[in-house]
């Protein structure tokens, strides 16, 4: 019996033989696939980029708020802290932005509401960086799924590879 990617039953000596996955799970983008996630069926390629610029750009505008308020960490921080605050701010952003050339070329706009500047204000790295991560995750996941069950390999690759080299570049911009 031979490699049947599409999952058809195949014919051996005679008699079929059904598989019991309509998908291969041999190669990069399949790494990522759960056959339990329900995909909606209103999600496209585009919408897909768009979520993943969305995204990126909400976290991004967060940490230009957070690069920008002096002392964000109170009276009592040392210096030291601040320094770090600072230094993880930039580096995150930096992270932030080459995400962002991973899905667009076009220059977005960055709009600081009430919300964004108060969560800015109040951001913890130690909560905000895991939550990031998952969420990212959680995108690789919905990503692959729909890239493979809507034969969309190709694109599906290239949306992992930004997204494992946000991973990447977040997990770096961490370091201490």
């Amino acid at each position: 019996m031979g490699f049947n990617p599409k999952g058809d039953p195949e014919t051996v000596s005679g008699r079929e033989i059904a598989l019991t996955t309509a998908y291969s799970f041999r190669g990069y983008l399949e790494r990522y696939f759960d056959s339990g996630l329900a995909v909606p069926e209103a999600i496209s390629r585009e919408s897909l980029v768009s979520s993943e610029i969305e995204r990126i750009k909400s976290a991004a505008t967060i940490i230009y708020v957070v690069s920008t308020i002096p002392r964000r960490l109170g009276g009592e921080a040392t210096d030291a802290e601040l320094a770090l605050d600072k230094k993880r701010a930039k580096r995150v952003g930096w992270a932030l932005e080459q995400a962002l050339g991973g899905w667009t070329r076009k220059r977005v706009s960055y709009q600081v509401t009430a919300e964004i500047q108060r969560e800015g204000a109040q951001l913890e790295w130690e909560l905000f960086v895991p939550a990031h991560l998952t969420q990212l995750n959680t995108e690789l996941c919905l990503v692959a799924t729909w890239a493979i069950q809507n034969d969309e390999a190709r694109w599906g690759r290239s949306a992992v590879v930004s997204l494992e080299n946000e991973i990447r570049w977040m997990t770096y911009a961490m370091r201490d």
